[in-house]
């Protein structure tokens, strides 16, 4: 496996998500509902320091558990050459995680998190774009799938554009609503040909 650097786009730096991200994580996305809408367990009220904790179990203690048991990177997502956001800006997350379904039938889960002022503006697929092509390469992987809320429509647009297939409902993350989408190496114009 090929040692955690950092991925270059044209707008963007990612690098590993580590400690030294949370507050920004915390700050710019937790704190805003908008960006936390479709995440179930932040709708309920709680204190400060409560949902502080879940963020950390919820994101920070899964990145680090993915990474941990096989490897995989959660990339913070930083602003390189962005017009509108000083150099350094902490924009959100996009990585690989441990999923929530079988992780023997389904791979990895591809995940990402923008905060409202760098959605709708082809951040999150410039960033799920270098972060599918290093999965290929760096994991023996033959698939892997996301899942997203089905009134989702942008973020279901992104992972159509990233090659990712819908492949039907699925239950999880506590909603009936969600839909599964899933990328095979043969599938995927960023993956490896096959053989």
């Amino acid at each position: 496996m090929r040692p955690m650097t950092a991925l270059r786009t044209a707008r963007l730096e990612l690098r590993p998500f580590g400690p030294e991200h949370f507050e920004a994580f915390y700050s710019t996305c937790v704190c805003d509902p908008s960006v936390m809408d479709f995440y179930h367990a932040y709708r309920s009220p709680e204190s400060e320091a409560d949902r502080r904790a879940r963020a950390q179990r919820d994101f920070v203690d899964h990145f680090t558990q993915g990474a941990l048991e096989y490897g995989y990177i959660c990339w913070a997502v930083i602003a390189s050459s962005l017009t509108s956001a000083p150099a350094g800006t902490f924009l959100g997350w996009c990585g690989l995680l441990t999923p929530a379904l079988d992780h023997s039938i389904w791979g990895p889960e591809v995940a990402y998190m923008l905060a409202t002022p760098w959605q709708g503006v082809g951040l999150a697929t410039e960033a799920g774009t270098a972060v599918l092509a290093d999965a290929w390469t760096r994991y023996d992987l033959s698939r892997l799938h996301a899942v997203v809320d089905a009134p989702k429509l942008p973020s279901r647009r992104v992972l159509e554009r990233l090659g990712l297939q819908r492949s039907g409902p699925v239950e999880v993350y506590g909603s009936k609503d969600m839909l599964l989408y899933t990328s095979q190496i043969a599938e995927t114009p960023l993956g490896r040909t096959p053989g």
